[in-house]
This record gives structure tokens, C-alpha cells and sequence, in this order.
């Protein structure tokens, strides 16, 4: 069983990097960025039950495997942040111009 688990975990593992490696190489503005992000939060998640699962077996006792996949969830935290403020500065971009078009309609009413 641990085995198994163990598989799919470095198979997600490896999906995620290459996910992140691909984002990494787009701007926030392409569609295959948002899909991709979509994607990353999908192997995200099966990550986590992947972690759950081995975690609920208490004859589960390879620390070293365990210290790798710390090390590789604050390496995930670190990329994925970057990708999270990119998102975030496109809504920015994006809520800016439609206050400036709401300026403009007002101004237009207006005359």
C-alpha cells in the first residue's frame, strides 16, 4: 500500500514541477496560463491526499522521505506564491481599467 502511495506521490510531484516549469514561462495574460494554474491546483489537491494517506499509516517511518517532501512543499509555497501574485496583479490591472471606463462613461453622461 505504501508503495503505491509513494508512486502516485512523486508521479504528482513531478506533474507539479512541470506545471510550475510551464507557468513559469507565460505571462498571466495567456489562456493556457489560467488553464495551467487550474491544472496545478488539481495535482495540488491530490498531493495533499497523497500526504494524508501515508501520514494515516502508522508503520509509515521513512523520515527521510518525509524531510524531502517538506523541503520540496516549501519550494512549492515559494513558486507557487510568485505565480499567486502574478494572478493577482492582472486582477489589479484589470479592476483599474474598469474603474477608468466607469470614469469615462460618467464623464460622457455628463456632456
Amino acid at each position: 500500500m505504501d508503495s503505491v502511495i509513494l508512486q502516485q506521490l512523486t508521479a504528482v510531484n513531478s506533474e507539479i514541477l512541470l506545471k510550475l516549469n510551464k507557468i513559469d514561462a507565460l505571462k498571466p495574460i495567456d489562456d493556457v496560463f489560467h488553464i495551467l494554474v487550474l491544472e496545478l491546483q488539481g495535482f495540488t489537491e491530490q498531493r495533499e491526499v497523497c500526504l494524508k494517506t501515508l501520514m494515516s499509516h502508522s508503520e509509515f517511518i521513512d523520515r527521510q522521505f518525509l524531510v524531502d517532501q517538506l523541503n520540496f512543499s516549501q519550494i512549492l509555497i515559494t513558486r507557487s506564491t510568485k505565480v499567486m501574485e502574478d494572478c493577482r496583479a492582472l486582477v489589479q490591472v484589470d479592476n483599474n481599467a474598469k474603474r477608468h471606463i466607469k470614469a469615462y462613461k460618467a464623464i460622457e453622461s455628463n456632456r
